[in-house]
């Protein structure tokens, strides 16, 4: 990889980290002052992205190119 390569990369992900910073930031902003999550949903919730994962993994794990 050449250095203009390897700059541009480095300037490209620089830029993409910034911009999620800043949409985190404006998230936190219209989120201030509004009642939280009840934590029984936000467990429902973290379970079922975990349920999906673990799918997923099954699923990439019996594909026949691995």
């Amino acid at each position: 990889m050449s250095l203009q390569a390897y700059l541009r990369d480095a300037v490209h992900a620089q830029a993409a980290h910034l911009r999620r910073r800043a949409a985190l930031a404006r998230t936190a902003e219209r989120l201030r002052g509004q009642p939280g999550v009840p934590e029984g949903e936000r467990r429902a919730v973290l379970d079922a992205i975990d349920d999906a994962h673990t799918e997923r993994a099954d699923e990439l794990a019996d594909w026949p190119g691995t």
